[in-house]
């Protein structure tokens, strides 16, 4: 797992030496005693630690750690992230998780560990064609989802789409919205109100594409960190995903989609209502402060929301 450069993904990172006593002694007992050689990783969006532990007779895995005291949301996500890889069938796509760790305070997942590579940027060709070829052929095993205790996209987020219409009914419009949103916010906010609906498949979707959660392999691509993951449609996967895609030098979203083979399939007043739910959760979180650890997530969702803006003025034509 290389130490990925990519832009605005750089929370404080938590460097293994860090990490709690305890949780270095689990992850010890996994390797049969103290790692000979400690990576520890940057890149993502959290703040705990992330590290290649080397142990004697070359056993290798991947720890991640975190506690609530770095950001009181990262134990839940490392939770829901156990319980999802748990739960994952054997894959080439993702990391088989060997073990977990919790105290109620600090979380920790062990990985088996691999050698690959972030996407280069600006993105290379043929890496991407592997990254969506990747993506197909995982989406396909898992239709219909094969683990049972994952809420659908619609449920799961409840918490994070309708953006949009939150600007609308709050008593004031944030002064650096702009002009184009703010003309159309009544019909944004209405064209965004069909998400749940548009969200509705049986394809556990990953939810949080990045390159930093990509490992490319001379065989195909791994996909790491499930934490978001939902049952709904791959259509909400690729327009998720498709901001970030354009910022770091590939493709605009429209192209994107259209290099997904199976997009030819997907519903295109779906996908419309998809880009206003991600375009809008993107805006309207940009005007929030950063959360606890993560200096950098909100000016990194102000750049995702400015192309998915233009993607939507794009589709609706307004």
């Amino acid at each position: 797992m290389s130490d990925p450069t990519l832009p605005f993904a750089a929370g404080v990172h938590l460097p293994w030496a860090g990490v709690p006593p305890d949780v270095r002694r689990w992850a010890e007992a996994l390797g049969g005693g103290p790692p000979e050689q400690v990576v520890d990783l940057a890149g993502g969006f959290s703040p705990g630690a992330a590290c290649r532990l080397v142990f004697p007779r070359g056993r290798e895995i991947f720890v991640k750690a975190v506690g609530a005291e770095l950001n009181p949301d990262s134990p839940s996500m490392h939770r829901r992230e156990a319980v999802i890889a748990a739960a994952l069938p054997d894959s080439p796509y993702w990391l088989r998780l060997i073990s977990t760790y919790d105290d109620d305070d600090w979380v920790g997942l062990a990985f088996v560990a691999i050698d690959g590579g972030h996407p280069r940027h600006p993105w290379d060709s043929g890496e991407l064609v592997s990254v969506l070829g990747s993506l197909e052929r995982m989406h396909e095993a898992l239709t219909p989802s094969p683990v049972d205790a994952v809420a659908s996209s619609a449920e799961y987020r409840l918490s994070t789409f309708g953006g949009w219409r939150a600007l609308a009914s709050a008593p004031t419009v944030p002064t650096n919205l702009d002009p184009w949103s703010i003309r159309h916010l009544d019909q944004l906010a209405e064209l965004e109100d069909g998400w749940p609906a548009a969200c509705e498949g049986t394809t556990l979707i990953h939810g949080d594409l990045r390159s930093d959660n990509m490992l490319l392999l001379d065989g195909g691509v791994v996909f790491v960190d499930w934490p978001h993951a939902s049952v709904g449609c791959a259509a909400l996967e690729l327009v998720a995903w498709a901001p970030t895609v354009e910022m770091e030098g590939g493709p605009e979203p429209e192209a994107l989609l259209a290099r997904y083979a199976p997009s030819h399939q997907f519903d295109a007043d779906v996908v419309t209502v998809l880009v206003a739910a991600v375009a809008g959760f993107l805006t309207e979180r940009s005007f929030r402060p950063d959360p606890p650890g993560l200096p950098t997530l909100r000016a990194f969702q102000a750049a995702q929301g400015d192309v998915a803006r233009s993607w939507l003025r794009q589709r609706t034509g307004w």
